[in-house]
């Protein structure tokens, strides 16, 4: 499979969520219809796994069950992105090489954050996993969800050392900030930038410089229209097109299960996962949150069709 080159990374590049069984168990045949789905929604790449795929809730197996499927599923149609998530260096690495070995396009590595650790030793990570890699790697700067901030001069000598790191993921709040800060780098000259947490703040980011969204996959067409009227020159465009997405992004937004099962439930709803089920133990979504939920989608429906 070809690889990613920089410029791929633009547009849209949604998480591919873990479907479970009213069990528990992993769905398989959802998982098929999803990765179809993602690339019927005209996005420019799947990735997985992430957050939003409930990563932390997967075995190592699983993970390599899902990633597998996903890539038989797309068939080479999109490019692949596999997160190295594991925590420890030797496995991340093993898991860098695994991936490579099963097709991916690219990587993605999640710096460890379990336990906090020295800078020292996040650079020392992420080196290894990028000498690894042979592939485009995305870093994701992920203090947002996990508090672990990556040092510009770190990602700097990374940068001089491995030709492969082509693209930082942005997940911190504020978003367009840490776009700006990282961009004035000139050491970092070069590396695109990837908005996570649903976009939320998308109209900022990509006015400082991001081009990429990877949210989830509950409403792509919905961040399609979004992400190509905020990339476009229509700046009028743009900024209705964030507004009117925005409700519900700021709705789902309230904490990373609200994420999951927001997206989760609109899938279901659209007959694409068998069920809307979240591994326990997780917070879930009761008749309010449904009903405001309902109250968005309805409303952001209704808008589209204006």
């Amino acid at each position: 499979m070809a690889a990613v080159s920089v410029a791929r990374f633009r547009g849209l590049f949604p998480i591919v969520h873990t479907p479970f069984s009213q069990a528990g168990e992993v769905d398989l045949d959802s998982l098929v219809r999803l990765a179809v789905h993602v690339c019927d929604c005209g996005a420019e790449g799947l990735v997985f796994p992430g957050f939003a795929s409930e990563f932390w809730r997967l075995s190592e197996s699983e993970t390599m069950e899902c990633a597998e499927c996903i890539l038989q599923a797309n068939d080479g149609a999109l490019p692949v992105i596999l997160n190295v998530t594991a925590q420890a260096t030797v496995t991340a690495v093993r898991q860098a090489r695994e991936f490579r070995r099963m097709g991916a396009s690219a990587l993605m590595v999640l710096p460890p954050f379990v336990v906090p650790v020295p800078p020292a030793t996040i650079e020392s990570h992420l080196d290894q996993v990028l000498d690894a890699a042979d592939l485009p790697v995305i870093v994701q700067d992920s203090a947002g969800l996990t508090a672990t901030n990556l040092d510009p001069a770190a990602l700097a000598r990374l940068k001089a050392r491995h030709a492969n790191f082509t693209a930082l993921k942005v997940d911190q709040v504020p978003t367009g900030p840490a776009v700006s800060r990282y961009r004035a780098a000139p050491e970092l000259e070069g590396l695109s930038y990837i908005v996570g947490y649903s976009g939320v703040q998308m109209l900022d980011a990509v006015r400082r410089g991001a081009g990429a969204l990877m949210g989830g996959c509950g409403h792509l067409a919905e961040d399609r229209k979004m992400l190509d009227a905020l990339l476009s020159a229509d700046e009028e465009r743009g900024y209705r097109e964030f507004a009117r997405l925005s409700p519900l992004l700021n709705f789902e937004m309230q904490s990373l299960d609200m994420v999951i099962a927001v997206h989760k439930a609109l899938l279901h709803d659209a007959g694409v996962i068998t069920t809307p089920l979240c591994r326990a133990p997780c917070r879930t979504m009761d008749d309010i949150h449904a009903a405001e939920l309902l109250l968005h989608w309805s409303a952001l429906r209704e808008g589209g069709r204006a």
